[in-house]
């Protein structure tokens, strides 16, 4: 199994809650890019070639009011195969971009080595 970290990170602006429209929030923005990650790998990734993305960390937010404008994920892809694994790379990253720029956001993400082999 391979698998590489991704750092995921979601800039915004912040806002109090009670003027949302004011600020554009980090953290709706992260909460859509993970549901659409998940859609992203089961749909364009061949069932039978094993490929599993899990986001293992969330964090963003310091006050009850505040609409953040930042959110930090820790996440894995994992593959059986290292072409599989560095060929979602590309698209996960376009995904994060369009996800955000949707909510009036942008993303960056920090892709570490891949890791692994076969057992």
């Amino acid at each position: 199994m391979y698998y590489k970290k991704i750092t995921v990170l979601m800039h915004g602006s912040s806002a109090h809650g009670s003027t949302p429209h004011l600020g554009k929030d980090a953290i709706v923005a992260a909460s859509a890019f993970i549901l659409n990650a998940q859609t992203l790998v089961s749909r364009f990734n061949n069932p039978l070639k094993p490929l599993v993305f899990t986001v293992s960390g969330v964090s963003g937010g310091t006050q009850f009011n505040i609409i953040t404008d930042f959110v930090k994920m820790t996440a894995y892809l994992y593959a059986a195969d290292a072409a599989d694994l560095e060929a979602m790379l590309p698209n996960l990253l376009g995904l994060a971009e369009s996800t955000a720029a949707a909510f009036g956001c942008t993303a960056e993400l920090e892709f570490g080595e891949c890791e692994g082999g076969a057992e």
